[in-house]
């Protein structure tokens, strides 16, 4: 079998596994003759198809490496100093890519079966380089047709399971080399003599702009392509000459078990006082950037407290040796969903160092297996580090849920420099601002300047603009106490590791696309792809800007880490009956993606300022919500086509209403006259328990009751009042509650003229006059009803009048979900209810925010990672004051009109309230 396509089938679920090698074996060890040898080891001359790493700008003598250079100055450049920018990232990319160990290296399809094998992303960079240069009108055809269309456009996968089948034709290695040297020829020819560059500056409008954006275009590629080398198997990769080497801790011994202080420091957490932060880069700025870097955003960032180092290694063990990988309660759904799919045990580039549960590892680096290093920042995706804050919440005992950082919040940790708001916090008299007086502050460099365009590789750890490692100063991360700290107490506010937002990806104010790359942001503008902060060890040139925005989908890994934060918080603005250290709050917070303008907006659950389901209310916000939900549902049941489907309900007549339906069997004859067959399943209930009995009777009245009352029934949400009157056969008062005013006066209307018209839709405008009419009676009947004994109230089902008192049976049909507080309800039910009384509770668990909070919703979501179905909950609620006596479903069928019907399956419970 050939394996010239090779895909890890069955072992794509778990990564640690996949990419777990036989730590003996080297990963040079790779002997034998071979077609492709000349892929196997140190590469020859002939690998490069530029400059020769050793020529090439950017490469440190001393050190015999190549390292990044600053991000250009669009406003001071020389042909010569773009050329070289050009050869020092073509030539890096040819550098990684020299790690790959014969052709098996390029075509594998990577273990999760979510991106291209490397093949692609060896050819990708090149071509669009071309295609740009087309759309811009720097050229005007191509090399290679059908490479210009093979290599145009990667991947953004839809989920964790959204796997591709890959391709088996991809072309040989040497082909693509051959195009990637006539690419070469194309672009220095373009930068050395192409009229575009005359000028002295270059802006968004300029057809030289295509050119930059080539260049960090293949700049996202060198990092992306990074952690696609990282998760292949060690034997397919080997560590490159003239790459930066690893961080110099790596070739330290490493305890099997940390000691937190010693191993990993302890990481504390800081606090920040809330400010104004303004987000968005100057159009006029001199460097290049991507669309989604431009426009405003202003947010007014609350005060709270950070971890002063990104989370570590060390820190990351705890929550593994405590089973946080096996325990849903800690993890989303969609978390859970992609950890039980992947089969994830511990993060991806942990490789196990003896048998599970020993949790003996070393760390998988670029190209190499070293002994881990535990005060290293953690890689995780955004599922993982979600999933450990809430184990460090719960760790902790905290009444606030820690979080991941926004994107304003990160702007507040970062030196004031490196804010991108930082020409707001300058001295007026700011001397570069008066060099250059008809410049934007916003727009001038030396006024807020960034040390990506500053600090090349070599410099970048030592420079007193910058500081950070990024632009390649290692070849890999760094410990977290490397570095100093921010001015805030903060380390690695850039480099070594990107750290994970809680914002979604969005476009700010004054967003718009830019024509040459149309598809670069605005598709992952959905609410689904997550930002990141800060850059790594890896970045270089744009994506080491301080205006940097990337985003990636949840589950995804991109040398990426995290730190904790704890909202400051008033608890006194919260129910402490309800919340504290065993439900702790999660305070609302503002990220960059609320309320983005359309198109350019997500549709996560928090993407508006005034939409605020993902959070805690306070007390105050909890009262305005009811109100206003309480007057909504008063608004939703006022309109003549709703009062005439509930006529129809309620009364029929049946062979009117239903004339289709009438001669069916099954669930759908059960689901006709539905308001009856409540009140029937109540009173058989009520009578089965003796409530009904002349006995019972007796026995109210010898406490004191007036017998010739007898049992009363509550029917709480009674609509237009069918079941009040269908439970009048039995019941000596029945009291029918409502919230609509017009309801209220119609089941009064009723009771009192025995009859009223309205108009039925038929289609459109189209109606027909019918009568809502109680059932005439009969001598047949034992018990006839006997409106007289109804009364209706137009009332709220949480909160009822105490002078109502209580009652031998209580009726809530398909109330619990458009009621502001349906565990008020339930409160209210047992109130009313006397000792040994029986209730009827059906609802549809048709959860809406229109009528409920989401916080209030009983079930309806996740819970600990799993379902928390509604029917559980309810029953929990009721259990330490109720006997379940019937659990099942009650169909009823709604008609819109006279071909659309509404079929619906509630769930029904039969409980009798404890005690005597």
């Amino acid at each position: 079998m050939s394996t010239s396509h090779r895909v890890d089938m069955g072992a794509c679920r778990n990564p640690s596994l996949n990419i777990r090698p036989d730590l003996a074996r080297a990963a040079t060890a790779i002997t034998g003759p071979s077609l492709d040898d000349e892929l196997v080891g140190p590469r020859g001359t002939w690998w490069w198809t530029g400059k020769a790493p050793a020529d090439c700008p950017g490469f440190d003598k001393a050190a015999g490496v190549l390292r990044s250079l600053p991000l250009p100055n669009l406003r001071s450049f020389t042909r010569q100093s773009v050329l070289d920018y050009f050869d020092n990232l073509w030539t890096l990319t040819e550098v990684l890519f020299a790690s790959l160990q014969m052709t098996d290296a390029f075509i594998r399809q990577p273990y999760h079966q979510l991106r291209h094998p490397m093949m692609f992303y060896y050819g990708h960079p090149a071509v669009l380089y071309i295609n740009k240069f087309r759309v811009a009108g720097l050229l005007d055809k191509g090399i290679n047709q059908y490479f210009e269309q093979l290599f145009e456009t990667g991947v953004d996968e839809m989920s964790w399971d959204d796997l591709s089948r890959g391709r088996d034709d991809w072309p040989p290695v040497r082909e693509v080399h051959q195009y990637r040297k006539q690419a070469y020829a194309v672009v220095r020819d373009v930068i050395l003599n192409h009229p575009a560059l005359d000028q002295a500056q270059v802006g968004w409008d300029d057809p030289a702009w295509a050119i930059f954006m080539g260049f960090e275009h293949e700049r996202i590629h060198i990092e992306t392509s990074s952690v696609l080398i990282r998760e292949l198997p060690l034997t397919s990769v080997r560590k490159p000459e003239f790459w930066p080497d690893y961080h110099p801790s790596t070739s330290n011994s490493s305890p099997p078990v940390p000691t937190e202080g010693v191993d990993f420091p302890v990481n504390s957490m800081v606090p920040v006082a809330g400010d104004k932060v303004v987000l968005g880069k100057d159009i006029t700025y001199p460097s290049f950037g991507w669309d989604n870097e431009y426009g405003r955003k202003e947010i007014q960032v609350q005060g709270f407290r950070a971890t002063k180092y990104k989370v570590t290694n060390g820190e990351f063990l705890r929550f593994v040796k405590a089973s946080g990988y096996m325990n849903p309660k800690y993890w989303s759904a969609e978390g859970w969903g992609w950890k039980t799919f992947r089969n994830v045990k511990w993060p991806t580039f942990w490789m196990p160092d003896g048998p599970q549960g020993l949790h003996r590892y070393k760390l998988r680096v670029l190209f190499d297996a070293v002994d881990m290093r535990w005060d290293w920042p953690v890689d995780v995706n955004y599922h993982e580090a979600r999933a450990f804050a809430a184990w460090r919440t719960e760790q902790d005992s905290s009444s606030v849920r820690y979080r991941l950082i926004t994107e304003a919040e990160h702007n507040l940790i970062r030196n004031t420099r490196d804010r991108v708001d930082a020409h707001l916090l300058i001295a007026a008299d700011h001397p570069a601002a008066a060099v250059e007086p008809n410049r934007r502050p916003s727009a001038n460099e030396h006024v807020s300047p960034d040390a990506a365009m500053l600090a090349s590789g070599t410099d970048a750890l030592k420079s007193s603009a910058c500081g950070f490692n990024i632009q390649l100063a290692y070849g890999s991360q760094n410990p977290v106490t490397e570095l100093p700290p921010s001015e805030k107490g903060f380390h690695d506010t850039f480099g070594s590791a990107w750290e994970w937002g809680e914002d979604h990806f969005a476009g700010y104010a004054g967003f718009k696309v830019h024509p040459y790359y149309e598809d670069f942001s605005a598709p992952c503008f959905a609410g689904k792809h997550q930002l990141i902060f800060g850059g790594s060890f890896i970045s270089t040139g744009q994506l080491a800007s301080k205006f940097a925005r990337y985003q990636f989908r949840p589950h995804f890994f991109q040398h990426a880490t995290f730190r904790l934060v704890k909202p400051d918080v008033d608890m006194s603005l919260y129910d402490s009956a309800r919340y504290g250290s065993q439900n702790p709050v999660t305070p609302f917070y503002e990220t960059s993606c609320m309320d983005a303008a359309p198109p350019h907006m997500g549709d996560g659950p928090c993407c508006s300022v005034s939409r605020r389901a993902a959070f805690t209310p306070t007390q105050a916000e909890e009262v305005a919500s009811v109100k206003a939900k309480l007057e909504a549902a008063q608004v939703a049941y006022e309109s003549d086509a709703i009062l005439a489907q509930y006529l129809s309900l309620h009364y029929g007549p049946l062979d009117r209403v239903y004339p289709d339906l009438l001669h069916e069997v099954g669930m759908i004859a059960d689901a006709l006259d539905f308001p009856r067959k409540l009140a029937e399943c109540l009173t058989a209930w009520a009578d089965r328990c003796g409530v009904l009995t002349s006995e019972e009777a007796k026995r109210m009245s010898a406490s004191g009751r007036d017998a010739a009352v007898g049992p009363r029934a509550l029917d709480l949400g009674c609509a237009v009042g069918r079941s009040s009157f269908e439970l009048a056969r039995r019941f000596c008062q029945v009291v029918g509650v409502d919230i609509s005013k017009t309801f209220i006066e119609v089941a009064a209307k009723i009771r009192d003229n025995g009859r009223m018209d309205y108009d039925c839709a038929l289609e459109g405008e189209i109606t027909e006059r019918l009568t809502a009419a109680l059932p005439a009676p009969s001598q047949a009947e034992l018990h006839p009803i006997e409106a007289g004994r109804c009364r209706f109230l137009q009332g709220d089902a949480c909160d009822l009048p105490s002078a109502l008192g209580q009652f031998d049976a209580v009726l809530a049909a398909n109330l619990l979900c458009r009621v502001p507080e349906p565990s008020a309800c339930l409160a209210q039910i047992k109130a009313s209810l006397r000792p040994g009384g029986v209730a009827l509770i059906t609802s549809p668990f048709s959860w809406l925010e229109q009528y409920t909070d989401r916080s209030n919703w009983l079930g309806g979501g996740y819970k600990d990672g799993l379902p928390n179905r509604s029917a559980d909950v309810l029953k929990s609620l009721l259990a330490p004051d109720f006997e379940i006596l019937e659990e099942g479903s009650m169909p009823l069928i709604i008609r819109e009109h006279s071909r659309k019907y509404q079929l619906i399956s509630a769930h029904k419970l039969v409980v009798q309230r404890k005690g005597k």
